[in-house]
């Protein structure tokens, strides 16, 4: 009995942190713009790929647009198309695990940060001068982990955060249907196991309280996935002297950008305006 919990507890984590990789499209055009395949190397070694769409501007500014859980680039090229009518350039990224990067374990975001710390450093060297992350679910854990994944951590100029979930342990809990922790306390140490990482790291509250740049939150608020009052904690937690908090309402953990998309993008449009 006690081995089939424990080894049913390791299958999920195993199939749960399996690498996603996905065909991509190619394009050559979005919003207009030509598009760029480009790939960067990891400090830990892995080779991750995206798309740059260039936007001409005075500021050189630029956004890395990151999707959740298995997504890839193709799911942000409507984020792209929107920052590119305010004349923001985008890199539309495929973070390790997923997409044509190298393969990876899925590890909610925190070796994923490595991804973005990168891609921060190679927006940098190609003349940048302001850089922001826009991050959806995974993505938005794996942005607010860059401010404790490195020694030098990227300087954002500012970060766009959706369904960010609160730590690992809600956000376990929460998908669990309401069980008891013992029962689904093997897949936290097996995930623990697999990707190298304890779960008292996979708090992206704590990682947000080291991240000072403008922020900007945005969660269902029907959303059960991100665990108890995840955005207010996030919120709560920023030291930002900017930070939004924007609730779309009678959502849960689905494509925000589609589903309150009006609201919600005037409410981000508003934000840049700041930058």
């Amino acid at each position: 009995m006690v081995l089939a919990w424990w080894a049913s507890g390791f299958l999920t984590a195993y199939v749960a942190t399996q690498p996603h990789p996905a065909p991509i499209v190619a394009r050559k055009l979005i919003a207009g713009r030509p598009v760029t395949n480009v790939d960067v190397r990891t400090c830990d070694g892995l080779t991750v790929r995206g798309w740059l769409v260039d936007v001409p501007h005075e500021k050189r500014r630029c956004v890395v647009l990151c999707a959740g859980i298995r997504g890839n680039r193709q799911r942000m090229v409507r984020r792209a198309e929107f920052y590119a009518e305010l004349g923001w350039s985008s890199l539309l990224v495929d973070l390790r695990g997923t997409g044509t990067s190298d393969s990876a374990r899925i590890s909610m975001g925190w070796n994923e940060a490595l991804d973005l710390s990168a891609w921060h450093a190679f927006l940098r060297q190609r003349g940048y001068q302001v850089i922001g992350v826009h991050g959806q679910s995974l993505g938005a854990a794996a942005a607010a982990y860059t401010s404790v994944r490195t020694e030098a951590p990227p300087a954002w100029d500012f970060l766009v955060l959706e369904a960010c979930y609160r730590d690992i342990e809600a956000a376990l809990g929460a998908r669990m249907f309401g069980l008891p922790t013992i029962l689904w306390w093997p897949v936290l140490v097996n995930a623990e196991w697999l990707l190298d990482v304890t779960a008292e790291d996979l708090d992206p509250v704590a990682a947000l309280r080291e991240q000072s740049a403008p922020t900007f939150l945005a969660c269902g608020t029907l959303d059960q996935k991100v665990g108890p009052d995840a955005t207010a904690k996030l919120f709560a937690a920023s030291p930002a002297a900017d930070k939004v908090r924007f609730d779309v309402p009678n959502i849960g953990h689905k494509e925000l950008w589609w589903s309150g998309a009006r609201a919600l993008q005037s409410a981000v449009r508003e934000f840049l305006l700041r930058r």
